[in-house]
């Protein structure tokens, strides 16, 4: 009896609908993928299926992070990256956005520096707020710049159409608040908080304002995150984790206790020092929350409660997740991982440095 006739392989638009539906936050499933034939590696590079496979997902995902540490000497202070996938241990931030194909540029010096203690910097799109950031990585861009002076602090801020730095404008703070935590993007605004103070600088920047108001004053140690697309603050007391939602945009406008979570019955599988925790950062409209619990680092997911142990021996007392989308790039020869990943992520908090 003769065998029966193979199966007639599947329409092209029914395989790019099952490759959309590979899990992002593997990339290196989609490399696998790529390297079954050349029709395949094919629909996955192309600019059609990178843009659909981000509409899909919308919201990229963490493949790894950045966290400062206070290690032993001679270093006491040092930045770390801390891959959370196989694929993204094989490249860093840097090569991530070299390889996307955007040209490396180098901005131009402060026309005007005022004496500060500190400073911090953001890339932001530029059309943020009109823009759904899903294809802007090759756009105009943005850089905030923000310094800590004297009782001052001054933005400047530089776009890539016009090639120049803005005049500073300057608002007075607290003379010790003198430490940026990482900004967060709401809307048009950053949000810029203040270690050591109970304060929020806010930069409107379509208006180019700034703004200062407080945060609740039970809070100690604390961190502004982003939740449900709404700025919020979040803190540990008495081994509880605490969520406060700003009740709107306005500066004004007071805050209201979000949601308490206790701790010990998350973390004590884990044996966690429940009495030196701390929040020490979140990703970006994902609802993840980094929190340090001695010299354990937890990620704690505020829609599932699920909590996942990411990093242990070290001190972190600030976390920058890293999140991209990764694709095999349009082009490149199907020879192995590493040669073939393209960073496709927004451009909407695409960087934050400190110092």
């Amino acid at each position: 009896m003769a065998p029966p006739p193979p199966a007639p392989p599947l329409l092209e638009e029914l395989e790019e609908e099952v490759l959309l539906r590979f899990p992002p936050h593997e990339p290196a499933l989609l490399v696998r993928a790529a390297l079954v034939c050349k029709r395949w590696c094919r629909i996955v590079s192309g600019s059609g299926f990178r843009r659909r496979f981000r509409e899909l997902n919308r919201t990229p995902p963490m493949l790894g992070f950045l966290c400062n540490t206070s290690d032993s000497l001679p270093r006491p202070h040092s930045a770390r990256r801390m891959p959370t996938s196989a694929t993204a241990a094989r490249s860093t931030p840097a090569t991530a956005v070299s390889s996307s194909g955007a040209a490396k540029l180098e901005v131009p010096s402060l026309l005007v520096q005022p004496s500060m203690f500190s400073w911090t910097a953001v890339v932001l799109c530029a059309a943020c707020g009109r823009c759904d950031h899903l294809d802007c990585h090759h756009g105009p861009f943005l850089v905030v710049y923000m310094g800590s002076g004297f009782r001052e602090a001054f933005i400047c801020t530089y776009s890539s159409s016009a090639g120049s730095w803005s005049e500073p404008i300057a608002t007075e703070q607290p003379p010790d608040a003198v430490k940026f935590m990482r900004s967060v993007l709401v809307g048009n605004a950053l949000y810029f908080g203040f270690l050591f103070e109970k304060t929020i600088l806010k930069y409107n920047l379509e208006s180019h304002e700034m703004s200062v108001f407080g945060v609740p004053q039970t809070f100690y140690s604390w961190r502004h995150v982003v939740l449900d697309g709404r700025l919020a603050v979040a803190t540990v007391l008495r081994s509880k984790l605490c969520i406060w939602r700003k009740a709107g945009p306005e500066v004004d406008a007071g805050w209201t206790q979000n949601r308490v979570i206790v701790l010990e019955t998350l973390l004590r599988p884990n044996n966690a020092i429940l009495t030196s925790s701390a929040v020490v950062g979140c990703t970006d409209g994902s609802g993840v929350i980094f929190l340090r619990a001695g010299l354990v680092l937890f990620t704690v997911d505020l829609k599932t409660y699920k909590v996942k142990k990411v990093c242990e021996g070290k001190n972190i007392y600030s976390v920058i997740p890293y999140m991209r989308f990764y694709t095999p790039a349009m082009g490149a020869a199907c020879v192995d991982e590493g040669s073939i990943m393209c960073a496709s992520g927004a451009m909407g908090a695409a960087c934050s440095l400190e110092n």
